[in-house]
């Protein structure tokens, strides 16, 4: 199990002065005394402002006696507007206030902590297949941006796409739970070992967001991924539109965006009237993709040799496939587009790393990981959130 960690706060402060508040005429004995309703709508709402900035002045001095007598919860809303004689929305526009500040955590389901405490702290667990190769740094950076501008620290740990590795970071992560969590399961195509340890974490109320694949626990976990299906139907079609019909494919079997695209390859081969070879579709696996990593290509070989022949046009899972492919190929004797045309998903470095660049399809910079971290946070802040699926473009260069 890998762990790195990236700290980086930053806290906004705000700081309110009575003889320079635009709400500092407004005077009144009790927080919720109701504007008279004779009043035009624009003082009925400096009023309702003049409330909740009051009323966050009186809570952070609360958060600093708290703090001072070791205590890490503020009492709930309910007890709140009783103390402070106020009402819920007031109470909860004055919370929203302290938590753009930094002074305070609110955990939906669970409560209200005083940021850096014992409830948590602030910190983003960030569980991937990676930490340091093919798109895995830039996402990282993405995601750490993201979070530190809102005062977060991010733990990141490698999985491997190994289910017992992953089944490590999660007990690792209920030991000491964090404020909440972006998950990229391992393995997902395949039924999961580790759905006890979601459930513990779901139980403890720890917000989750999966990346690029989810799992049915917990179950109202939102997911961030990519658009596997379509994008698959883009570059298919966009070969169709060159001509090509004769299409052979190389999908990951154990990672769910694989089946996934090749749901959308041969949807529309169907669509087309294409005849599906599936002979020509190969399925690698986690194991093979680090053997190819390590130079040992022989089952890409074969693949060209035994199940390529016949094709015009090969579609791969990724640009980290389509990279060395192309090598081999031109090891082959087989040239790239004219003798058959390679395309990809990704738009990463070796697109343009190679003897012939690689048209692959692309997301708009930066939208995965601030995608993941936007819905997050509004998990974080009590906020509903819905699951976000990418779209793609296509970037033609000369491989197809």
């Amino acid at each position: 199990m890998n762990l790195f960690t990236c700290s980086n706060r930053r806290k906004k402060v705000f700081f309110y002065k009575e003889s320079h508040c635009p709400w500092a005429h407004i005077c009144y004995n009790g927080y919720d005394h109701k504007p008279d309703e004779r009043q035009n709508n624009g003082r009925a709402v400096d009023i309702m402002a003049a409330k909740y900035v009051r009323l966050a002045d009186e809570l952070r001095q609360l958060c600093f006696s708290l703090r001072q007598q070791g205590q890490t919860r503020l009492p709930g809303e309910q007890t709140l507007c009783g103390d402070y004689h106020c009402s819920r929305e007031t109470v909860r526009h004055a919370l929203e206030l302290l938590e753009e500040e930094g002074l305070i955590i609110r955990m939906h389901g669970s409560g209200t902590y005083l940021s850096g405490g014992p409830a948590r702290g602030r910190r983003i667990a960030v569980v991937a297949s990676s930490l340091d190769t093919y798109l895995y740094p830039q996402l990282f950076r993405d995601l750490e941006r993201v979070f530190s501008a809102q005062g977060f620290s991010v733990e990141a740990y490698a999985s491997g796409n190994r289910v017992m590795e992953e089944r490590a970071v999660l007990e690792r992560l209920l030991s000491d739970p964090p404020t909440g969590i972006v998950l990229e399961g391992a393995k997902t195509a395949l039924p999961s070992p580790n759905l006890d340890l979601l459930a513990r974490i779901e139980a403890l109320r720890v917000p989750l967001v999966f990346l690029h694949a989810g799992f049915s626990v917990p179950e109202a976990a939102p997911c961030v991924q990519d658009d596997n299906a379509g994008g698959a139907e883009l570059l298919t079609r966009y070969l169709l539109g060159r001509g090509h019909r004769e299409i052979a494919a190389v999908f990951k079997s154990d990672d769910r965006q694989g089946h996934e695209r090749y749901e959308g390859f041969l949807s529309t081969l169907l669509k087309a009237g294409c005849t599906v070879k599936e002979e020509r579709i190969f399925w690698f696996d986690t194991v093979q993709r680090e053997a190819l990593i390590a130079g040992r290509d022989e089952w890409m070989y074969a693949f060209i040799r035994r199940r390529l022949p016949g094709s015009t046009a090969v579609l791969c899972y990724n640009d980290e496939i389509a990279y060395p492919l192309i090598h081999c190929l031109h090891a082959e004797g087989l040239r790239v587009p004219e003798d058959i045309a390679v395309v990809s998903f990704d738009n990463s470095h070796y697109c343009t790393s190679g003897p012939v660049s690689i048209t692959s399809l692309a997301h708009e910079r930066h939208q995965m990981g601030s995608a993941a971290a936007g819905v997050l946070l509004d998990l974080i802040r009590g906020r509903s959130a819905s699951s976000v699926r990418l779209p793609w473009s296509i970037r033609e260069r000369a491989s197809g």
